[in-house]
């Protein structure tokens, strides 16, 4: 089998220059991310951009998310009552107890996640800070030009083209679609619910940020040593050790990560699963009040609203199950090129040091998991695509049973 991997090589001519190109708008991305997180209460920790990227933990800034979490938990549900009969469905009760359920949700989740967040603060900081300093150590000294092209683009196209472009498509579609033209009052009340929507959508990238900087670093850890398969040299045993301790420190990191986020991570399952379901159910209940007043051509155009969200949610659900599968998968893709390194290897104390190192590896568990309830990877995402089905079934048939 042929390992060579020309994404990754060593270059001892790679310089800060490379980890610029890895990309200045990736950054950027990422940075928004944070103020906008930290605008909404959730994200305590100062970032400072000149240099490598480092996280702070700042007085200020922990003050101004509690303000912002006590404001929102005392003035938020007089105004999750105008979304309610914004989005009141009429004589369609179960829609509008999904709907008040869905804002009841948005309201305990913002003030639990801002609270979680404040009180891990420190640890993610550090943690942050320690996947940055490795993912900016690998930029200056290996050349991984195509992961890190591969994580740019990945970044923006999840925030530009599916957060925001097909979020506000949505918005715009729901409005240009009414048989009658929405009020400014109604307008501000759609673009307030749309941005309590986009702080999940933040969230998760958050989340997806952490595991692409680890997915990054396992796959760059890969392609160096796929680099050493062939090679021979007295530098390669030390090399190989310590690429070793990255990745070694990589998984733990990943660990630290997802036991600061898990309850986030918990949480932000359970809406994405309970908004399939309701975006399904409204599709349905939707299509059969069309049928009844008479469905013509012209009323396709009411269902980009619906198919357009309903492609949003899906698609970040996708993301946070695929991501860490991803990195599992290129975890494990490790005790593969090990092997072959060990079968080319000459000299007994090479290849007791791989056997070490492969016994090592073995013991440990590259499952990305939350609350140790169960693994994320894509077997998660065909469960929960089989559990949606079944729940909307049954809401299509109690909706049959109610309404006809």
């Amino acid at each position: 089998m042929d390992y060579t991997d020309k994404s990754c090589v060593p270059s001892r001519d790679a310089t800060l220059s490379v980890a610029m190109n890895v990309s200045k708008w990736s950054e950027r991305l990422e940075r928004c991310v944070w103020s906008f997180l930290l605008a909404c209460g959730t994200f305590p920790l100062r970032f400072d951009a000149v240099g490598p990227g480092r996280f702070f933990t700042s007085r200020k800034r922990a003050l101004y998310c509690i303000g912002i979490t006590m404001v929102y938990a005392v003035l938020s549900p007089a105004l999750m009552y105008l979304i309610y009969e914004h989005e009141r469905v009429a004589n369609v009760y179960l829609v509008s107890m999904l709907n008040a359920a869905q804002l009841s949700f948005i309201y305990l989740f913002m003030i639990v996640v801002n609270v979680r967040m404040l009180s891990k603060a420190q640890g993610l900081a550090s943690t942050l800070n320690a996947l940055f300093a490795i993912r900016n150590t690998i930029l200056q000294q290996w050349n991984c030009r195509v992961l890190s092209r591969e994580y740019g683009k990945l970044l923006l196209y999840k925030v530009l083209a599916i957060d925001m472009a097909l979020l506000l498509f949505s918005l715009i579609m729901y409005y240009v679609t009414q048989d009658e033209v929405p009020t400014g009052a109604e307008v501000v009340v759609g673009v307030t619910f749309s941005v309590f929507r986009y702080v999940f959508t933040s969230l998760v990238n958050l989340y997806l940020v952490g595991l692409m900087i680890v997915s990054f670093i396992q796959g760059s850890i890969n392609c160096k040593l796929t680099s050493l398969v062939d090679r021979s040299g007295e530098e390669k045993p030390s090399t190989i050790r310590e690429v070793y301790m990255v990745h070694c420190e990589n998984a733990q990191l990943e660990k630290q990560f997802m036991a600061i986020m898990d309850l986030p991570v918990l949480l932000l399952n359970g809406w994405y699963f309970y908004m399939i379901v309701v975006s399904v159910y409204y599709m349905y209940t939707s299509t059969m009040v069309e049928v009844r007043r008479g469905f013509g051509v012209e009323d396709v155009t009411k269902y980009f609203n619906s198919v357009t969200f309903f492609l949003y949610l899906a698609v970040q659900l996708y993301y946070m199950m695929s991501i860490p599968s991803q990195y599992t998968e290129r975890s494990k893709k490790m005790l593969s090129i090990l092997g072959a390194i060990n079968h080319r290897s000459r000299g007994r104390r090479m290849e007791r040091m791989l056997d070490l190192i492969t016994l090592d590896y073995m013991q440990r568990d590259y499952d990305v998991r939350n609350y140790g309830l169960y693994d994320i990877n894509r077997a998660l995402l065909f469960g929960t695509i089989a559990t949606v089905t079944s729940y909307v079934i049954i809401l299509v048939q109690f909706h049959m049973q109610q309404y006809g």
